[in-house]
């Protein structure tokens, strides 16, 4: 036999593997939305409606602006013994500032923001809606890739990749530069 022929032998099981694979593998299992509630108890608003994959999404992500805050507050609070009363966005996850922001100016980009990521809000976001209690000033600021993220009295507000549930406070103190935001 040839080889040339051989090869066009393995060239033709090769592509028969991968079709059977293809079509005989099973379907992946459909994710179930989030159990996680926004601030005003509508389910998975920290997803945009979309299942829960572990992470804030932001919006855009489908070449978008679609609103972030929905009919939620922008802002609201949460509290525990060791930390009291501190800060959660509209998906009920604590925020926090970084102490290396140069007055509301974020410096968290590329993998800073990938670990904790900005409060990003779309323009037509109420940011006014706050729940009692929230005293401070809500403002935005524009980042260098063009996204508006939220700021209290002038501070970038930013998410932690860490914090898997709306009452955990795993960013608290990390590197001596990331802190629990408070009222």
């Amino acid at each position: 036999m040839k080889t040339s022929t051989i090869v066009w032998v393995i060239v033709a099981l090769a592509v028969v593997a991968g079709a059977w694979y293809y079509f005989a593998r099973p379907a992946a299992p459909v994710q179930a939305p989030s159990n996680g509630a926004g601030l005003n108890g509508s389910a998975n608003q920290g997803n945009l409606g979309q299942p829960d994959n572990g992470q804030v999404q932001q919006p855009g992500a489908d070449g978008q602006e679609d609103a972030v805050i929905g009919d939620n507050l922008a802002l609201g609070t949460d509290g525990n013994a060791k930390l009291g009363t501190y800060l959660i966005g509209y998906n009920g996850m604590t925020v926090y500032t970084y102490a290396k922001d140069t007055g509301s100016t974020s410096t968290c980009y590329d993998t800073c923001a990938q670990n904790w990521p900005p409060y990003v809000v779309a323009p037509q976001d109420n940011i006014t809606q706050l729940e009692a209690g929230v005293s401070g000033k809500v403002g935005t600021t524009m980042r260098t890739d063009g996204n508006l993220q939220l700021t209290y009295n002038g501070h970038p507000l930013y998410f932690y990749i860490g914090d898997k549930t709306g009452s955990d406070t795993n960013g608290q103190g990390v590197g001596g530069i990331w802190y629990v935001v408070k009222p």
